[in-house]
C-alpha cells in the first residue's frame, strides 16, 4: 500500500493543473522548483540529523519522499495561482494548508501507511520547519516578478 500510495503522491497531483489557465501555472512554475529545492534540503538535514526516517518510496528515490516532487510543488502552483499576490490571503492559506498537513496528514496517513515515521521531530516543530519556508518562496516570487 506504501509503494501505491507514494506513486499516487507523485504522478496524480499534476492532473489538477490541467483545467488551470496554462500560462498562469507556467508563471509559477519557477517558485514551486525553488520549493522542491529548498525542500530537498530540509529532506537531506532531516536524514543527517535523524528528524524523520523514509521508509517506504519509489524505487529511484531514497531518503527524499515522492511527495516532494509531485504533491509540493503542485500544491504550491495552486496555492500560488488562488492567492497571490495578496499577501495575507496567501500566509492565511499556507498556514491552514501546512497545518493541515503536519497534523493530520501526516500522522494519519503518511505515518500511518509507512512512508516515513517522525523520530527526533515533533509534529509542531515540523509545522514550524514547513512554515519557515513560507515567507522565503513569497519573496522569492515577488524578486521573480520584478525580474
Amino acid at each position: 500500500m506504501a509503494q501505491l500510495l507514494s506513486w499516487i503522491l507523485l504522478i496524480a497531483p499534476w492532473f489538477l493543473l490541467i483545467p488551470l489557465d496554462s500560462k498562469r501555472v507556467r508563471h509559477f512554475l519557477s517558485v514551486a522548483f525553488f520549493t522542491v529545492f529548498l525542500s530537498t534540503i530540509h529532506w537531506q538535514m532531516a536524514e543527517v540529523w535523524g528528524w524523520w526516517t523514509v521508509l517506504n518510496n519509489v524505487f529511484f528515490l531514497t531518503n527524499i519522499s515522492s511527495f516532494t516532487y509531485g504533491f509540493l510543488p503542485v500544491v504550491t502552483i495552486l496555492v500560488f495561482y488562488f492567492t497571490y499576490p495578496n499577501v495575507w490571503l496567501f500566509f492565511g492559506a499556507n498556514i491552514i494548508i501546512d497545518a493541515f498537513q503536519v497534523f493530520i496528514i501526516s500522522p494519519f496517513f503518511f505515518e500511518r501507511f509507512g512512508l516515513y515515521k517522525m523520530n527526533s521531530m515533533s509534529n509542531f516543530w515540523f509545522f514550524l520547519l514547513i512554515l519557515s519556508l513560507v515567507p522565503i518562496i513569497y519573496i522569492y516570487q515577488r524578486w521573480y516578478d520584478k525580474a
